[in-house]
Formats: structure tokens, C-alpha cells, sequence
């Protein structure tokens, strides 16, 4: 992981969509959503198993819903399998 650091000095985690940031001028659009408890700790589940940020295991979550292909760190062949 990368040695990326906040405002506050704490490591972030990976972004979603991208290896590095999003290129300039890519539109960008923010929302803001309550979510019940079982969301809340899929989104938590991810950002742990995976290293990303809320934001981007929130993302991931809402292109799987709507059927669309995930992104990068997702998109990447799994370095796990054995086969």
C-alpha cells in the first residue's frame, strides 16, 4: 500500500476506480446517503478485505447494483488462486 496520508496524518486507503488518481477533468458527481446497519457493514467488510476507502467500497456496491462492471482494484485478476 501506498504511504498516502490524510489532512490529519493517517493513511488512506486505495482508491477505487483507478491504481493512481482520477485523470484531470473527469466529472465527478457527490452524493450523500443514509444507510441501514447490514449496508453499513458490507461497506465496512470491503474497505477492510480490500483496503479501499468508504467512498470507494460504497461506489463499488452501486455499480454492482446497477450492473455495471466493477473498477479497478476489482477488474484485477486475483492474485489468490493457486491454479
Amino acid at each position: 500500500m501506498s504511504d498516502r496520508k490524510n489532512q490529519k496524518g493517517k493513511p488512506r486507503g486505495k482508491s477505487y476506480g483507478h491504481p493512481m488518481y482520477q485523470a484531470q477533468g473527469e466529472q465527478r458527481h457527490y452524493l450523500q446517503a443514509c444507510v441501514k446497519p447490514d449496508v453499513w457493514a458490507v461497506i465496512q467488510q470491503l474497505k477492510a478485505d480490500h483496503g479501499i476507502t468508504i467512498s470507494g467500497a460504497a461506489h463499488h456496491l452501486m455499480r454492482l447494483g446497477a450492473g455495471l462492471p466493477p473498477l479497478f482494484p476489482f477488474n484485477q485478476p486475483s492474485s489468490d488462486s493457486n491454479d
